[in-house]
């Protein structure tokens, strides 16, 4: 691996901790998290992605990036219906014949 286009491991988070005060205010202004990272991207050599966990972990205290952990709907709050099973079939419904059936139609009960 070539150190000078690689880095070293955490020195990202080094240079976004030096400009932590400057970062902080600006977003405490209502700055876009864009606008701040184009102004700096050179300075911190870091992608827009991890400024934005950065940020995140370290002040905002948002969770970034973090998988839903919400817990699932239960049966009352499920919005699907009763399930049928697979094959349903009516006792009252025969099926046609030559749907399923093997055996061949009669030319009377083709047309």
């Amino acid at each position: 691996m070539n150190q000078t286009t690689k880095g070293h491991y955490g020195l990202g988070r080094i240079t976004f901790k030096a400009h932590f005060a400057e970062i902080q205010q600006e977003i405490e202004a209502g700055y876009p998290l864009t606008q701040i990272y184009e102004k700096r991207k050179d300075k911190l050599g870091i992608a827009y992605t991890q400024f934005t966990r950065y940020v995140g972990k370290y002040i905002t205290g948002d969770p970034v990036n973090k998988p839903n952990t919400e817990a699932p709907l239960s049966n009352e709050q499920s919005t699907k219906t009763e399930a049928r099973p697979s094959k349903y079939t009516s006792p009252t419904v025969t099926p046609k014949k030559g749907l399923n059936d093997p055996t061949p139609l009669a030319d009377s009960e083709l047309f």
